[in-house]
């Protein structure tokens, strides 16, 4: 009986497969265990959420920041608006300009070494618009450029080096004054030079 079972079984592919994936298995079982590992490898890899590289687009970032200025300007004008169908505001004359004040005539301009100089004052006007800042820091020692207007920083470009330009939003509301603040914090190093240039609102 023994006989004909094994005689039968034998002939079955099944059995002739299991039984040598058993011996191999046995005979090679540190293989088996490398396969079983390099899978759990591979599925480890394919299912892992990529990392996003944290890279930082500065033209980017400077481009949503103006965007989202205009928007908040553009609704802070719309909300003054309607306040002043419903409240009209009083009249209020805006602030006489500084002595040194120097009329943007479409340009205007000012450089220096390390030393920090004292604030400079433009006249823009009471047209709102969009103000064009050239500056060149040179290509060693970092610079910073800051616009302010009303005691507000309108653009700061942050220890920098090299030439650029920029544009800066220029929202005028009754009563705030016509002219707008630069101050420069300049590198220590005695070799440092910048310039910059400010045009009027367009």
């Amino acid at each position: 009986m023994k006989n004909i079972v094994s005689t039968y079984t034998a002939r079955k592919w099944w059995y002739r497969t299991i039984r040598s994936l058993s011996w191999f298995s046995f005979r090679y079982f540190w293989f088996v265990w490398i396969c079983f590992i390099t899978l759990l490898i591979l599925f480890w890899v394919l299912l892992k959420k990529p990392i996003v590289q944290n890279t930082c687009n500065i033209d980017l970032i400077e481009n949503t920041i103006r965007i989202i200025n205009e928007q908040l300007s553009h609704c802070c004008d719309c909300n003054n608006q309607q306040d002043a169908v419903v409240n009209p505001p009083p009249v209020n004359s805006p602030p006489v300009s500084p002595p040194n004040t120097v009329a943007c005539n479409g340009q205007a301009d000012d450089n220096g070494r390390n030393v920090p100089p004292p604030p400079k004052y433009f006249e823009v006007g009471n047209q709102s618009g969009t103000i064009r800042l050239c500056y060149d820091n040179g290509n060693t020692y970092p610079d910073n450029i800051i616009v302010k207007h009303n005691g507000h920083i309108l653009r700061a470009t942050g220890q920098v080096i090299g030439n650029n330009c920029v544009e800066i939003p220029y929202v005028y509301h009754p009563g705030d004054p016509t002219f707008v603040e630069v101050n420069v914090q300049p590198s220590s190093d005695v070799l440092t030079r910048w310039s910059y240039t400010l045009g009027c609102p367009q």
